[in-house]
């Protein structure tokens, strides 16, 4: 068998949006490079360009050797978490965690790395995003 990954998109508004992310690995760590992209929502105003996310809530549960960190992509990119186990992180309460959009080779894509694979044995993560669209002028 191979790693297996797969992302729901769970509710998408003009402003707001849920993304889920579930994952069986039995190869290796996994290194999803923009994996949460803008392109993969729409752009609810023509007058402005969908060009990240803020992140505000963050639920997950992670097998036992697993360790995951998601980050914004760029150049190098932008730590936003790092995850163990099983949480939530509400970070609404405190504005969110929102990139550093000046950082060289930004694009407004979230990353997933994991770290920690045991070979032989089969981990299995999810991971519940709760997003909120941002937006530049054109």
């Amino acid at each position: 068998m191979a790693n297996d990954v797969q992302k729901q998109i769970i509710e998408e508004g003009p402003r707001n949006a849920i993304v889920k992310v579930t994952g069986v690995i039995d190869t290796n760590d996994i290194n999803l490079i923009s994996f949460i992209t803008p392109a993969n929502f729409s752009n609810n105003d023509p007058r402005l360009r969908l060009t990240g996310f803020r992140v505000d809530e963050v639920i997950y549960s992670i097998g036992q050797t697993l360790d995951m960190v998601i980050s914004w992509n760029g150049a190098l990119p932008q730590q936003i978490l790092p995850l163990a186990k099983s949480g939530k992180f509400d970070l609404w309460q405190d504005g969110g965690a929102i990139p550093d959009a000046t950082r060289d080779g930004y694009d407004g894509s979230i990353n997933i790395r994991s770290t920690g694979f045991v070979a032989g044995t089969v981990q299995e993560f999810s991971l519940q995003l709760r997003l909120v669209k941002l937006y530049s002028v054109t």
